[in-house]
Protein backbone atom coordinates (compact mmCIF):
# COMPACT_ATOMS: atom_id res chain seq x y z
CA UNK A 1 0.00 0.00 0.00
CA UNK A 2 2.82 2.37 0.83
CA UNK A 3 4.25 1.69 -2.31
CA UNK A 4 1.19 2.60 -4.69
CA UNK A 5 1.01 5.75 -2.45
CA UNK A 6 4.62 6.37 -3.21
CA UNK A 7 3.83 5.90 -6.98
CA UNK A 8 1.19 8.23 -6.92
CA UNK A 9 2.68 10.71 -4.95
CA UNK A 10 5.63 10.97 -7.66
CA UNK A 11 3.28 10.63 -10.41
CA UNK A 12 1.56 13.71 -9.18
CA UNK A 13 4.54 15.52 -8.65
CA UNK A 14 6.20 14.88 -12.00
CA UNK A 15 2.80 16.18 -13.57
CA UNK A 16 3.03 19.36 -11.14
CA UNK A 17 6.97 20.53 -12.17
CA UNK A 18 5.71 19.77 -16.04
CA UNK A 19 2.38 21.98 -15.71
CA UNK A 20 4.86 24.40 -14.15
CA UNK A 21 7.52 24.07 -16.99
CA UNK A 22 4.83 24.44 -19.13
CA UNK A 23 3.35 27.84 -17.66
CA UNK A 24 6.76 29.12 -16.83
CA UNK A 25 7.78 28.90 -20.61
CA UNK A 26 4.42 30.12 -22.15
CA UNK A 27 5.17 33.56 -20.41
CA UNK A 28 8.77 33.75 -20.66
CA UNK A 29 7.99 33.20 -24.51
CA UNK A 30 8.92 36.06 -26.15
CA UNK A 31 6.34 37.80 -28.17
CA UNK A 32 7.20 38.79 -32.19
CA UNK A 33 5.04 39.94 -35.09
CA UNK A 34 3.75 37.34 -37.54
CA UNK A 35 5.42 39.50 -40.16
CA UNK A 36 8.10 37.15 -42.09
CA UNK A 37 11.34 39.06 -44.12
CA UNK A 38 14.23 37.94 -45.11
CA UNK A 39 17.66 37.57 -43.18
CA UNK A 40 17.98 41.39 -43.10
CA UNK A 41 19.56 42.03 -39.74
CA UNK A 42 22.91 42.83 -38.66
CA UNK A 43 25.15 43.73 -35.39
CA UNK A 44 27.97 45.69 -34.90
CA UNK A 45 31.57 44.51 -33.74
CA UNK A 46 33.61 47.28 -32.95
CA UNK A 47 37.55 47.20 -32.41
CA UNK A 48 39.41 49.85 -30.62
CA UNK A 49 43.17 50.60 -30.86
CA UNK A 50 42.66 50.43 -26.96
CA UNK A 51 41.69 46.48 -27.04
CA UNK A 52 39.80 47.04 -23.48
CA UNK A 53 37.25 49.05 -24.83
CA UNK A 54 35.94 46.47 -27.62
CA UNK A 55 32.62 45.28 -28.43
CA UNK A 56 31.79 42.27 -29.72
CA UNK A 57 27.95 42.56 -30.10
CA UNK A 58 26.89 46.02 -30.30
CA UNK A 59 23.42 46.93 -31.29
CA UNK A 60 22.37 46.47 -34.38
CA UNK A 61 22.85 47.42 -37.96
CA UNK A 62 21.71 46.28 -42.07
CA UNK A 63 22.86 47.08 -45.47
CA UNK A 64 21.27 49.43 -47.99
CA UNK A 65 21.38 49.45 -51.82
CA UNK A 66 21.95 53.47 -53.08
CA UNK A 67 21.81 53.03 -57.08
CA UNK A 68 24.60 50.75 -58.03
CA UNK A 69 26.57 50.83 -54.29
CA UNK A 70 26.08 48.68 -51.24
CA UNK A 71 26.43 50.49 -47.99
CA UNK A 72 26.42 49.70 -44.65
CA UNK A 73 24.22 51.42 -42.04
CA UNK A 74 24.10 51.72 -38.13
CA UNK A 75 22.87 54.47 -35.44
CA UNK A 76 25.37 57.72 -34.62
CA UNK A 77 24.50 57.95 -31.18
CA UNK A 78 26.27 54.58 -30.27
CA UNK A 79 29.54 56.86 -30.62
CA UNK A 80 27.51 58.57 -27.68
CA UNK A 81 28.03 55.10 -25.49
CA UNK A 82 31.36 53.65 -26.75
CA UNK A 83 33.71 56.25 -27.53
CA UNK A 84 36.94 56.41 -25.88
CA UNK A 85 37.77 59.74 -23.68
CA UNK A 86 39.86 61.50 -26.54
CA UNK A 87 37.07 60.87 -29.38
CA UNK A 88 35.82 64.16 -29.85
CA UNK A 89 34.64 64.66 -33.21
CA UNK A 90 32.87 62.12 -35.55
CA UNK A 91 35.84 61.06 -36.78
CA UNK A 92 37.96 57.19 -36.25
CA UNK A 93 41.14 58.56 -36.30
CA UNK A 94 43.43 56.36 -33.79
CA UNK A 95 40.19 55.34 -31.81
CA UNK A 96 38.52 52.72 -33.96
CA UNK A 97 40.79 49.96 -36.06
CA UNK A 98 38.06 48.46 -37.49
CA UNK A 99 34.14 48.12 -37.56
CA UNK A 100 32.40 45.26 -39.00
CA UNK A 101 28.80 44.12 -38.65
CA UNK A 102 27.52 40.24 -38.95
CA UNK A 103 24.62 37.89 -38.77
CA UNK A 104 23.69 36.10 -35.19
CA UNK A 105 22.79 33.31 -36.82
CA UNK A 106 26.26 33.52 -39.05
CA UNK A 107 28.72 35.17 -36.44
CA UNK A 108 31.47 34.23 -39.38
CA UNK A 109 30.03 35.61 -42.16
CA UNK A 110 31.33 39.29 -41.57
CA UNK A 111 30.62 42.56 -43.28
CA UNK A 112 33.98 43.98 -43.02
CA UNK A 113 33.95 48.16 -43.66
CA UNK A 114 36.37 50.31 -45.46
CA UNK A 115 35.49 53.61 -44.37
CA UNK A 116 33.25 55.82 -42.57
CA UNK A 117 31.64 57.92 -45.21
CA UNK A 118 30.43 60.82 -43.10
CA UNK A 119 33.23 61.66 -41.43
CA UNK A 120 33.61 64.87 -40.36
CA UNK A 121 36.26 66.23 -37.61
CA UNK A 122 33.84 69.53 -37.25
CA UNK A 123 31.07 67.88 -35.83
CA UNK A 124 31.63 67.72 -32.19
CA UNK A 125 30.41 64.05 -30.78
CA UNK A 126 29.31 66.17 -27.52
CA UNK A 127 26.97 68.53 -29.51
CA UNK A 128 22.87 67.31 -28.94
CA UNK A 129 22.48 68.78 -32.68
CA UNK A 130 24.82 65.87 -33.45
CA UNK A 131 22.29 62.95 -33.34
CA UNK A 132 19.51 64.66 -34.93
CA UNK A 133 20.23 62.69 -38.53
CA UNK A 134 21.21 59.86 -36.56
CA UNK A 135 23.25 57.25 -38.76
CA UNK A 136 26.51 56.27 -39.49
CA UNK A 137 27.13 55.08 -43.33
CA UNK A 138 30.09 52.97 -44.69
CA UNK A 139 31.68 51.86 -47.54
CA UNK A 140 32.35 48.13 -47.38
CA UNK A 141 35.30 46.77 -48.21
CA UNK A 142 34.47 42.72 -47.85
CA UNK A 143 31.03 41.37 -47.40
CA UNK A 144 30.87 37.62 -46.29
CA UNK A 145 27.45 37.88 -45.42
CA UNK A 146 24.49 36.54 -47.02
CA UNK A 147 21.87 38.81 -45.64
CA UNK A 148 19.75 40.54 -47.61
CA UNK A 149 20.64 44.39 -48.94
CA UNK A 150 17.58 46.60 -48.64
CA UNK A 151 16.03 49.40 -50.60
CA UNK A 152 14.66 52.53 -49.48
CA UNK A 153 11.00 53.48 -50.05
CA UNK A 154 10.66 56.86 -51.79
CA UNK A 155 6.77 57.26 -51.51
CA UNK A 156 4.88 59.32 -48.20
CA UNK A 157 3.87 57.27 -45.45
CA UNK A 158 0.14 56.50 -44.07
CA UNK A 159 -1.75 57.38 -41.31
CA UNK A 160 -1.79 53.65 -39.69
CA UNK A 161 0.03 51.87 -41.93
CA UNK A 162 1.78 48.82 -40.15
CA UNK A 163 5.88 49.30 -40.01
CA UNK A 164 8.28 46.81 -38.63
CA UNK A 165 11.43 46.86 -37.01
CA UNK A 166 13.97 44.13 -37.58
CA UNK A 167 16.87 42.84 -35.00
CA UNK A 168 18.01 41.67 -31.89
CA UNK A 169 17.57 43.30 -28.61
CA UNK A 170 20.71 43.84 -26.27
CA UNK A 171 20.11 40.66 -24.08
CA UNK A 172 19.53 38.17 -27.09
CA UNK A 173 22.64 36.36 -27.99
CA UNK A 174 21.32 33.79 -30.42
CA UNK A 175 18.37 32.49 -32.77
CA UNK A 176 16.67 34.43 -35.86
CA UNK A 177 16.38 38.04 -36.06
CA UNK A 178 12.84 39.34 -34.18
CA UNK A 179 10.42 41.22 -35.74
CA UNK A 180 8.46 43.77 -33.95
CA UNK A 181 4.95 45.54 -35.32
CA UNK A 182 4.54 49.46 -35.09
CA UNK A 183 1.68 51.93 -36.44
CA UNK A 184 2.77 54.93 -38.54
CA UNK A 185 1.48 57.78 -36.48
CA UNK A 186 2.90 61.02 -37.61
CA UNK A 187 7.02 62.56 -38.85
CA UNK A 188 7.85 65.76 -36.77
CA UNK A 189 11.08 66.62 -38.27
CA UNK A 190 13.30 63.89 -39.30
CA UNK A 191 11.59 61.67 -36.64
CA UNK A 192 8.62 58.69 -37.47
CA UNK A 193 6.43 58.83 -34.71
CA UNK A 194 5.30 55.21 -34.18
CA UNK A 195 2.38 53.49 -32.24
CA UNK A 196 3.84 50.19 -30.19
CA UNK A 197 1.88 47.34 -31.24
CA UNK A 198 4.05 43.77 -30.45
CA UNK A 199 7.38 45.28 -28.98
CA UNK A 200 9.79 43.88 -26.40
CA UNK A 201 9.74 44.59 -22.86
CA UNK A 202 12.82 46.69 -23.70
CA UNK A 203 14.31 48.25 -26.64
CA UNK A 204 17.75 48.54 -25.65
CA UNK A 205 20.40 46.98 -28.36
CA UNK A 206 17.61 48.02 -30.92
CA UNK A 207 19.39 51.18 -32.06
CA UNK A 208 20.49 50.93 -35.39
CA UNK A 209 18.28 48.77 -37.16
CA UNK A 210 15.93 48.94 -40.10
CA UNK A 211 11.93 50.42 -39.80
CA UNK A 212 10.60 48.30 -42.88
CA UNK A 213 7.38 48.89 -44.55
CA UNK A 214 5.27 45.71 -45.14
CA UNK A 215 7.29 45.18 -48.34
CA UNK A 216 10.56 45.24 -47.04
CA UNK A 217 11.39 49.02 -48.14
CA UNK A 218 13.54 50.60 -45.62
CA UNK A 219 11.64 53.84 -44.23
CA UNK A 220 13.97 54.89 -41.02
CA UNK A 221 16.77 53.78 -38.97
CA UNK A 222 15.96 53.35 -35.01
CA UNK A 223 16.94 55.80 -32.90
CA UNK A 224 15.43 56.90 -29.71
CA UNK A 225 12.41 58.79 -28.54
CA UNK A 226 10.69 62.12 -29.38
CA UNK A 227 7.78 64.04 -27.92
CA UNK A 228 4.48 64.84 -29.45
CA UNK A 229 4.00 68.75 -28.64
CA UNK A 230 0.47 68.38 -29.15
CA UNK A 231 -0.12 65.62 -26.63
CA UNK A 232 2.95 65.75 -24.07
CA UNK A 233 3.58 61.86 -24.96
CA UNK A 234 6.77 60.55 -25.59
CA UNK A 235 6.75 57.99 -28.63
CA UNK A 236 9.10 55.67 -29.44
CA UNK A 237 10.48 57.14 -33.00
CA UNK A 238 12.87 55.98 -35.60
CA UNK A 239 14.95 58.63 -37.94
CA UNK A 240 13.62 58.91 -41.22
CA UNK A 241 15.74 58.16 -44.62
CA UNK A 242 15.78 62.00 -45.83
CA UNK A 243 18.90 63.25 -44.36
CA UNK A 244 20.85 60.15 -45.10
CA UNK A 245 20.06 59.85 -49.10
CA UNK A 246 20.55 63.39 -49.73
CA UNK A 247 24.25 62.75 -48.25
CA UNK A 248 24.42 59.99 -50.40
CA UNK A 249 22.81 61.60 -53.63
CA UNK A 250 25.91 64.25 -53.67
CA UNK A 251 28.49 61.59 -51.69
CA UNK A 252 31.35 60.27 -54.79
CA UNK A 253 30.61 56.68 -55.63
CA UNK A 254 31.32 54.45 -52.91
CA UNK A 255 33.45 51.85 -55.41
CA UNK A 256 35.68 52.80 -58.37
Amino acid sequence: MIKNVLKRYMKIKYLLVAFVALITSCHSQEKVAAKVFEEIALVNKVEFYDAKLDQPKFSCGFLLKFKNDTVAVTAKHLLKIIKPDEMKSLSFENTIKKWSLYSIDQPNASIITDSLLNENKSERLADKATYDNDWLVFSIKENHSKVKVLEARTTPLILGEKLYVVGWTRKMESGEQRVYEFEYFKTIGNRILLKEIIVPEQFGGLSGAPLLDANGLVVGIVSNGTVDPESDKKYFSPCNLKALLSFLETFPKTKP
